[in-house]
């Protein structure tokens, strides 16, 4: 059996030799950061289910151990200081608490239009949000939609976001009649 070879032209980035490494490295990099996203979004879930602890541990996958968390809620100032901000350590225990308060049973944070920017060993990284609430699973269900936006880093153990800010757009309740 042969060994497949790429066409002239075709390795990623668009170059050839050293071009088209850089590009494969940039595509890795940007592989790579783009999981933070999922990470958190699985993390907050599994605070969302109760696994306050499964969370936390998820949370210290993703983020660097200093990182800072900020969450701008809908009608904030959005050059004025943050409504919360926090380590991740304790940002599991305020999403924990927020979710206990409000009598979640469930959530679901989906992500998307992610747009990353790799200069070197930092990068930013924007992603939409779209989450869901659960309240009564009959029907009563609290959404948000807004924008995260991070700076990441690399590190010795990877890429880590080192600061996250949520910019929520809406946050709202929904109940069927």
């Amino acid at each position: 059996m042969g060994t497949a070879t790429p066409a002239a032209g075709s390795h990623p980035g668009g170059g050839h030799g050293n071009a088209g490494g850089q590009g494969l490295a940039r595509l890795l990099d940007e592989a790579e950061i783009e999981k933070l996203t999922y990470c958190y979004a699985a993390g907050t879930d599994a605070i969302g289910r109760g696994e306050l602890e499964v969370g936390r541990s998820l949370y210290q996958k993703c983020f660097t151990p200093n990182a800072v968390l900020e969450a701008y809620y809908p009608g904030d100032d959005p050059n004025g200081p943050p409504s919360l901000t926090s380590n991740p350590t304790a940002w599991a225990d305020v999403a924990n608490n927020e979710f206990t308060t409000n009598g979640y049973v469930s959530t679901q944070h989906l992500n998307s239009n992610v747009v990353i920017n790799v200069q070197g060993n930092t990068a930013t990284m924007s992603t939409y949000l779209s989450a869901t609430h659960v309240v009564d699973p009959s029907g009563i269900v609290d959404l948000a939609h807004g924008t995260y936006e991070d700076i990441v880093v690399r590190t010795p153990h990877g890429w880590k976001i080192a600061k996250r800010t949520l910019r929520l757009l809406t946050y709202m309740r929904v109940q069927s009649p």
